[in-house]
């Protein structure tokens, strides 16, 4: 598969994003907030960094259709299954014995069930990301077939329905929490949007992105104003709901994700220290919400400042993912936890060489 320098640089900045948004959760928790503070730019930064698992989760179709516009190959499925499922299962085993109360196996095995199963924590990106890959093998050869604008207004229509009417119609949240098996977060309908969408960024790439980067006013124009009626929402209509799937999110998500394919293209951003997280962000993905707390006293010793312990903060729980990923793939057994990081392949690769 063909990694393009932009989509790595994305998949850095969102598992970045992600960090940073759940330190800014946990110096909430810790650190007594000013509200005018609060209110004059953490609340502008949590939503702005809002968009950081939908674009992650989009850029996985994006690939995928890129590199796979036909038919999937053979052994597809089996190869993501130990590569990203099994990760999945085995980070959510560990962060399921942290949530239960350590003694008692009935409660493990209760709390293991709705997290790993259900999909009822931080990692339900993978399901989704499964579902993804399951419509792309079932529709994905008719999708190509057909004009995009259709089947991107028809998904967005369901997708924003879907979870418009999940805030503000009870009758209706109150059946998809009775009747659907899993977490309501990974219900596809929620990402619907994303994967159609991104299916077809897949399919048009190089010629979307010339188009974009000729004309990056639009993209930028696009952020601001779905932004924009974001924090209208928030203000003035009393939608306070902080969640990667609220569904004004939607275009801003997709927007966004234009405007830093465009700005990377156009002024030929690189970063090898980005790359560098590219290759760790799924493990990051997976693992951060396990250090993040204990290194909260750390964070502290800098001081009360809401950047200071955020960026510590973040920068400290993602070099701890990442050493704990360097030891992790030094076995063949503990590297079933951290999923093919290509970067460690070829330094491993590299030191083959040389011996």
């Amino acid at each position: 598969m063909k990694n393009l320098i932009e989509i790595n640089l994305i998949r850095a900045l969102m598992c970045i994003a992600i960090v940073v948004t759940h330190s800014i959760s946990n110096y909430l928790r810790n650190v007594e907030v000013d509200i005018i503070a609060y209110e004059q730019y953490i609340i502008y930064i949590r939503f702005a960094l809002l968009c950081s698992t939908p674009i992650f989760i989009l850029l996985s179709e994006t690939l995928l259709s890129r590199n796979y516009p036909g038919s999937l190959k053979k052994g597809f499925f089996e190869k993501r299954i130990k590569l990203i499922l099994l990760p999945y299962i085995l980070i959510g085993l560990i962060v399921s014995y942290r949530g239960s109360n350590r003694v008692d196996l009935s409660s493990f095995l209760e709390v293991a069930f709705k997290k790993v199963i259900l999909g009822e924590w931080y990692g339900f990106f993978v399901l989704v990301i499964f579902q993804f890959y399951i419509l792309h093998w079932l529709i994905g050869k008719y999708l190509a077939r057909i004009n995009p604008i259709g089947p991107i207004i028809l998904s967005f229509i369901i997708s924003f329905s879907h979870v418009y009417g999940s805030v503000h119609i009870e009758s209706y949240n109150n059946l998809i929490l009775e009747y659907y098996p899993l977490w309501y977060k990974t219900h596809i309908f929620v990402w619907l949007f994303y994967f159609v969408t991104a299916f077809y960024i897949g399919q048009y790439y190089d010629k979307l992105v010339e188009f974009l980067t000729a004309k990056i006013w639009l993209p930028a124009l696009a952020t601001g104003l779905s932004f924009a009626m974001i924090m209208y929402n928030y203000k003035v209509l009393d939608y306070t709901r902080i969640s990667s799937e609220r569904y004004d999110m939607l275009l801003y998500a997709v927007s966004f994700f234009f405007l830093m394919v465009a700005v990377i293209r156009k002024f030929k951003l690189s970063s090898q220290t980005l790359i560098m997280i590219s290759n760790f962000s799924f493990f990051i993905y997976l693992t951060h919400m396990i250090f993040l707390p204990y290194l909260v006293k750390l964070a502290l010793t800098f001081g009360e400042n809401f950047f200071t312990y955020v960026g510590t903060m973040a920068f400290l729980t993602i070099s701890a993912c990442i050493g704990v990923a360097l030891m992790l793939y030094q076995s063949r057994l503990t590297r079933l936890a951290t999923g093919r990081i290509n970067y460690l392949e070829q330094a491993k690769k590299i030191q083959d060489v040389k011996v």
